[in-house]
């Protein structure tokens, strides 16, 4: 017993308030994906409104059999209100309907299957507007991810990434295809309901509106409490596709040492918490049902007392009783439905939020296409001068400092040191996957920052000693860095990558699959290929991380012919440890302790780090 209090003392707790609280003005960040679909929505709207107002029709019905099929009464007021609008002429045809037991069946038949038509209509077009609105948001925001900054990208996983693209744009979707419509109907119902009610009697009307308070005071104290643990459970959704994502990339290691049963009980420990999340919301969720529940109960009982009441004195009809209660449990319904949309809005205001805050990131490079101010240079020669850069990943320790130097259009250096010295973080600043913390880099005599990050990196040739391959044929990551590059010249490239011939004994060559990440090919030929596909890109300036380190003594030969050729006219920066192939190097830079020494190519031979 102690415990299950505890537990709910814990559950009904007042949530802490949020770092970026979401708003209902908030709701306004997502318009623009929403306003190309404006036409979808008003005629969903539109019929809506339709539906609701014929819908709410339907609980009279009681009144109708019992006042005038069964009891042939009634038909005074009935005339009274149609005088009252000027429509006299109607009362004749109307009575004549409503006192037919044939006519009051066929017209509420035809009513509902007009409904179901207009319904039917209504879902697709609401089918349609919910694939356009994740579309157009999913697209958005994961073109804004790829552009986010390597350091971002590379601190939070990729299974993390997904789920917040995925599952918490479909909380989104949710909002715009589910809530809203669900959200307008219960409205619409209950502002045709309560005219209807009001018709009927207005007392009970006055009496039943000062229920609402209630209605508000449930939804505020769930409401908030909701929002709060649906954040948690969309977290906690995100942590465990990371985890997973891990444990699935190194599933080799995991195999090796026979880790399979520790790294399930880390991911079923964080699965049982989501699970107690979902526990705790289902819970309030059941809370909240409950206490409309009993607002109901008591509106039909206060509904019964005073129909009864009323009936006595004469100023009432049974079909007028029955038509209160079969209104105060229809509204009772749609007020449940709205309480209950309204829980559920918490947990999608917790998605927009989340989603809100991708958005927020600010991104490596925005829109640089459409700015006037960044330099495009109609050619790149590939002049590089480094002014005093200083870079530190953590505050106070510094991988480079004060770092100076000019490497010349057609000059090929070796970078060197030892491990963790500053090498490819000297390249990453170079193509701007860093920004120096001090100090300048140029290019061609322009500053690195104001030239468009996309013509940079279209114009550089990048081997990096981490090879990625797509799960697509030889011939298209070859091609991936020129797609419009013909068969011919992905042959040429593979050719000075010295892995065509390799390919030509593939069973289907070029249009061979190499698996994910390369899993059907050799560490060295997922080199090569990586080779081939900048040597086809064309670049001015090539940068190579290691580019040999998993090739053979003759594929590596014919590789430095091949770079020989392609570094005519061209800047090379090439960081590797391995003499043979630092022998095509003009200059050596050495890094130590954050610092550059630039080296003639006779003192490289004594180094101890080659």
């Amino acid at each position: 017993m102690l415990n299950a209090l505890t537990y709910l003392r814990e559950m009904f707790r007042k949530p802490e308030s949020a770092e970026n609280p979401f708003r209902y003005r908030d709701i306004l960040f997502f318009v623009p994906f929403v306003r190309p679909l404006w036409k979808l929505g008003l005629i969903s709207l539109m019929l809506t409104m339709t539906t609701s107002g014929l819908g709410s029709l339907l609980p009279m019905s009681s009144k109708v059999f019992i006042d005038f099929v069964i009891m042939k009464e009634g038909f005074d007021h009935l005339e009274t209100f149609l005088n009252s609008l000027h429509l006299s002429a109607l009362i004749h045809p109307i009575r004549y309907v409503l006192g037919s037991v044939n006519l009051v069946i066929l017209l509420i038949l035809v009513i509902g299957i007009f409904m179901g038509v207009i319904r039917m209509v209504q879902n697709f077009l609401i089918l349609r507007f919910q694939q356009e609105i994740t579309f157009n948001i999913q697209t958005a925001l994961f073109d804004r991810v790829l552009r986010f900054s390597l350091s971002f990208l590379k601190e939070r996983q990729v299974g993390y990434l997904m789920s917040r693209i995925s599952s918490d744009v479909s909380t989104v979707q949710r909002f715009f295809s589910s809530i809203i419509p669900q959200l307008m109907t219960h409205l619409f119902y209950i502002f045709f309901s309560c005219g209807i009610l009001f018709t009927l009697n207005s007392e009970i009307f006055f009496m039943l509106f000062a229920l609402i308070p209630i209605w508000v005071l449930n939804n505020y104290f769930f409401g908030s409490r909701v929002r709060a643990i649906s954040r948690k459970t969309m977290e906690k959704h995100a942590q465990i596709s990371k985890d997973m994502q891990e444990v699935l990339t190194g599933v080799e290691v995991i195999k090796t040492h026979v880790s399979e049963k520790r790294e399930v009980a880390k991911i079923s420990a964080k699965i049982r918490s989501l699970f107690s999340a979902h526990i705790k919301s289902a819970l309030i969720n059941s809370f909240s049902a409950n206490a409309m529940q009993a607002t109901k109960l008591l509106s039909i009982l206060l509904i019964v007392w005073l129909s009864v009441r009323g009936i006595e004195r004469g100023e009432m009809t049974i079909g007028d009783m029955t038509a209160l209660i079969a209104y105060v449990a229809y509204l009772s319904a749609r007020a449940n439905g709205l309480s209950s949309t309204f829980l559920n809005l918490q947990s999608v205001f917790a998605g927009m939020e989340r989603v809100m805050e991708m958005f927020e990131v600010v991104p490596e490079f925005e829109d640089e296409g459409d700015r006037e101010d960044m330099i495009r240079p109609e050619n790149l020669r590939g002049d590089i001068r480094f002014e005093k850069v200083s870079f530190a990943y953590q505050e106070g320790k510094p991988v480079l400092s004060d770092v100076s130097f000019t490497v010349r259009p057609g000059e090929i250096v070796a970078l060197t040191g030892p491990s963790g010295a500053g090498k490819t973080t000297l390249i990453n600043l170079m193509i701007k996957f860093l920004t120096p913390k001090s100090g300048a880099i140029f290019l061609d005599a322009h500053d690195l920052r104001q030239i468009d990050t996309r013509w940079l990196r279209e114009r550089v040739g990048f081997v990096s000693q981490d090879i990625f391959l797509f799960n697509d044929t030889v011939e298209a990551n070859i091609r991936y860095g020129r797609p419009s590059a013909s068969s011919e010249e992905v042959i040429r490239a593979a050719r000075n990558a010295g892995i065509h011939d390799e390919i030509g004994q593939f069973q289907e060559g070029y249009q061979t699959l190499v698996g994910e990440r390369g899993v059907n090919l050799s560490v060295g030929q997922r080199q090569r290929i990586s080779i081939a596909r900048a040597f086809l890109k064309d670049p001015r300036l090539l940068i190579f991380d290691e580019p040999t380190s998993a090739l053979d003594a003759d594929t590596e030969s014919a590789l430095k012919d091949s770079l020989k050729k392609l570094a005519k006219n061209r800047t090379v920066f090439m960081i590797t440890h391995r003499m043979s192939v630092t022998d095509i190097a003009g200059r050596f830079f050495l890094l130590e302790r954050g610092r550059i020494k630039d080296i003639q190519p006779k003192e490289s031979l004594n180094l101890g780090y080659i």
